[in-house]
């Protein structure tokens, strides 16, 4: 354990994020991603490490940080302009609305027999 405790603390970082990734892999029994992350991972931890020893510590926390900082914007993006709603939205309407060519066939029966049986709207809202 003498490595880790050389570690610079930009490399633990990166250590310890690769680490739980890989368990991750290896729990959902993706071997070949673990492996490959493994391999990865190491590289970029002595990466990281020979930054800091050459007293590029600050180069070393703009690797680690960056993408930290780039998901935690994209999501601030995403939850101030309501992206999430909007997607999820289409998407459920794409998969409960499909457009194939059996639905646009029977669009015509399904409609007429709606209106024949006077069926009230599941929502009246146009939001969900």
């Amino acid at each position: 354990m003498r490595f880790i405790d050389a570690l610079c603390p930009p490399a633990l970082l990166y250590l310890l994020y690769v680490v739980i990734h890989t368990g991750l892999d290896l729990s959902l029994g993706r071997f070949g991603t673990a492996a490959i992350k493994t391999v990865m991972g190491v590289a970029g931890v002595v990466i990281l490490d020979a930054l800091c020893s050459v007293e590029l510590g600050i180069v070393s926390w703009a690797i680690v940080a960056t993408p930290f900082l780039m998901v935690a914007v994209a999501s601030s993006i995403s939850l101030g302009l309501g992206i999430d709603r909007a997607v999820g939205s289409m998407i459920v309407d794409g998969f409960s609305n499909p457009l194939t060519g059996d639905n646009l066939k029977n669009r015509d029966e399904i409609v007429s027999h709606l209106k024949q049986n006077d069926a009230s709207p599941v929502s009246t809202s146009s939001m969900y």
